[in-house]
């Protein structure tokens, strides 16, 4: 009886080992995809959010208003949309996308995505995508803007990461007021929707109630961040990033 507990427990504590130290690496990675659509011609600018079981989100916004919708497209149409995102020799490869935008003036696509378990980011012209990319994007952008607007949330966040001359621009401002010191991500932790947004930056981070902007504003605070209350800039471990609130009307 005694060896049939000793072994039960060695398969307890070898169980609870591999789950411990599982590599991050081999976590498994959402389906998810967040995009930004812009062109020229137009002050109008359209955010678009989808994952593969057919949730998704989409914030139209002018100079004087927005409009948010969120809810459920058939998930056939996210699995089409996936399935072009996954054989993207853009998104996969990148090829010739900074030749590409020399003289283009039409609409540009600026999507983050998960390929082989990275996030990536690219900006390309959106016809340079294919045509089977194009009619998927077509079909579950109208699908989504046939869902009802969402009065419900309160705000969004988000973070964009900052380097170059723009960081280099930051960093010379900020010093002036502040002595700028990396912040732990242990600490950005404390406050969800910040930790959520510089995770996965340009993703529209919801905010569903006013306490998490005051909290937000609270570690601003705290941290004396640069910036103001709803454009602020978080120098961190992982980087400097450009934070901004958005209320869900504006």
């Amino acid at each position: 009886m005694a060896k049939r507990i000793l072994f039960s427990l060695i398969l307890f504590c070898a169980a609870s080992a591999a789950l411990a130290y599982r590599p991050y690496g081999q976590k498994t990675v959402p389906k998810v995809s967040w995009m930004n659509v812009s062109a020229p011609k137009t002050e109008k600018k359209l955010y678009m959010e989808i994952s593969q079981d057919g949730r998704v989100m989409m914030r139209t916004e002018t100079k004087t208003a927005s409009i948010t919708r969120r809810g459920v497209i058939r998930a056939q149409l996210a699995k089409d949309f996936f399935r072009e995102i996954e054989s993207s020799e853009i998104l996969n490869f990148q090829n010739g996308v900074e030749n590409k935008m020399i003289f283009y003036r039409g609409q540009v696509l600026s999507i983050s995505a998960y390929i082989n378990g990275e996030l990536r980011r690219v900006d390309a012209p959106l016809n340079s995508f294919g045509e089977a990319f194009s009619h998927a994007f077509g079909e579950a952008k109208k699908n989504m803007e046939k869902l009802p607007p969402d009065k419900k949330l309160y705000g969004f966040l988000s973070a964009e990461p900052i380097e170059g001359e723009e960081l280099d621009r930051f960093r010379s401002h900020a010093s002036k007021e502040h002595i700028i010191k990396d912040i732990e991500t242990y600490d950005i932790q404390k406050v969800k929707p910040l930790f959520d947004a510089i995770k996965q930056p340009y993703r529209l981070i919801p905010l569903q109630k006013r306490d998490d902007t005051k909290d937000i504003q609270l570690f601003i605070s705290v941290y004396q961040l640069y910036g103001i209350s709803k454009l602020f800039y978080l120098p961190s471990t992982r980087g400097v990033f450009k934070c901004q609130l958005k209320e869900t009307g504006r």
